[in-house]
């Protein structure tokens, strides 16, 4: 290496180094004088730079020396911080990421330096936020946070992955990795909507729709007789938490199998901007701009919740390859009829499942799809009629209605 590079490589580690030690610094304040900073981070880049120089020139011993004696450093400035009251360890965690940018800088890694540089500096600023996010969360959702890791890293490996029983309709391992899939969709609009807070109530019914849209409807419903005067803002939540019930169904069928979904995408995106506009509208109408909403959303991922999940597909997986291969595709509407009575998600990846397998044709999983989300879009626009105030049924069963028709007709068309 020339002079030249060696240079280049060294300013490069120094940059890095500031840019954390900057950081440091800054949100440190006024209070932290005497305490690393940006030139003692340059330098801590800069000893990264070295050791990898040493490294290359004199082999692993002198990179190893260099390294340990920086360990050193590291140790001794944590022993002195914390005799002055400062027991943490994110100044010397960032230090030594400091160390590894002047060594991938070195190295030649230019890109992977600088973004972990940045990274890290974005980390460290994000203090405040990250607190702030934490404290919106319970030992409830931790648990439900590992449940989902037991569901998908302990559980699913175990499960045979090979047909069982009659017909070999039953594939254990595909019940559980959809039961793995639909329960992280619902783990990931928890913790959004978790992140975010409510702050509003159409805000809120999207979020939840990520988690039930159904969940969604009859706490709208329930909420428009307790508080009829934000009924606008309530319809404007059960509408967008309804409306994205079918993204979630594209992309549950996107992901199995793309011959269904390539034929189901032209009609749930007409639906979708059809149920989201009225919500638009509604939200837009309405006067009320409250920013805290009383609908609990639980936690999507339980024992119980996956169990059942996985119960209801395997019926409906079970029910629609006996059907498939003894009577005809046509009767698989039928059975996603039944399902949609409850739910979209179960039988949009059996019927998707099946075609991937080639024990249906593209069409018919595609009707089925939709003749669950036609039910279960018009099951939805009654909840809101029973349980929701007259006003609140006014506004959403007519476009809920109309929506069921849409897709009614697009199973005509399929």
């Amino acid at each position: 290496m020339d002079a030249r590079d060696l240079l280049l490589a060294f300013g490069l580690a120094l940059v890095l180094g500031a840019l954390i030690g900057l950081e440091r610094q800054v949100g440190r304040g006024p209070d932290g004088h005497g305490l690393a900073g940006m030139r003692t981070f340059a330098l801590y880049s800069l000893w990264g730079a070295g050791a990898g120089y040493l490294g290359d020139e004199f082999g692993a011993g002198a990179f190893a020396v260099v390294a340990a004696a920086y360990g050193g450093l590291l140790v001794a400035e944590y022993w002195i911080t914390g005799r002055r009251g400062d027991a943490g360890t994110t100044t010397e965690a960032a230090a030594f990421a400091a160390f590894v940018c002047g060594v991938l800088a070195w190295e030649g890694e230019e890109v992977v330096a600088l973004a972990l540089a940045v990274g890290v500096a974005v980390l460290l600023q994000s203090k405040a936020w990250v607190h702030g996010m934490v404290s919106r969360f319970s030992e409830e959702d931790l648990l439900a946070v590992l449940r989902f890791g037991v569901l998908t890293a302990v559980i699913l490996p175990l499960v045979p992955d090979r047909k069982l029983g009659p017909f070999d309709a039953i594939n254990p391992f595909e019940i559980w990795l959809m039961v793995v899939f639909v329960a992280g969709i619902g783990l990931a609009g928890y913790v959004a909507l978790r992140i975010l807070g409510p702050k509003g109530l159409a805000p809120t019914g999207l979020l939840g729709g990520l988690v039930s849209s159904t969940a969604v409807t009859l706490g709208f419903s329930r909420m428009s007789k307790r508080v009829p005067e934000v009924t606008d803002a309530l319809a404007a939540g059960v509408l967008a938490g309804c409306g994205l019930m079918y993204v979630r169904v594209l992309v549950e069928s996107f992901v199995i199998d793309r011959a269904v979904a390539e034929l189901i995408v032209a009609p749930l995106v007409v639906l979708f901007v059809l149920v989201e506009g009225a919500a638009a509208w509604w939200w837009w109408h309405s006067r009320q701009r409250q920013a805290e909403s009383n609908l609990v959303v639980r936690n999507p991922v339980t024992v119980f919740s996956a169990l059942q999940f996985g119960l209801i597909y395997g019926v409906v997986a079970f029910a629609a390859t006996v059907l498939v291969d003894r009577v005809s595709e046509a009767s698989l509407s039928i059975v996603a009829m039944v399902s949609g009575i409850n739910d979209v998600d179960a039988i949009t990846l059996a019927a998707s499942n099946l075609v991937r397998d080639g024990a249906a044709s593209a069409a018919v999983g595609a009707q089925a799809v939709l003749a669950a989300v036609a039910v279960n879009t018009l099951v939805k626009a009654g909840l809101a009629v029973v349980l929701g105030s007259r006003r609140l049924g006014a506004r959403v069963a007519p476009v809920l209605g109309v929506a069921a028709v849409g897709a009614a007709v697009a199973w005509a068309l399929v």
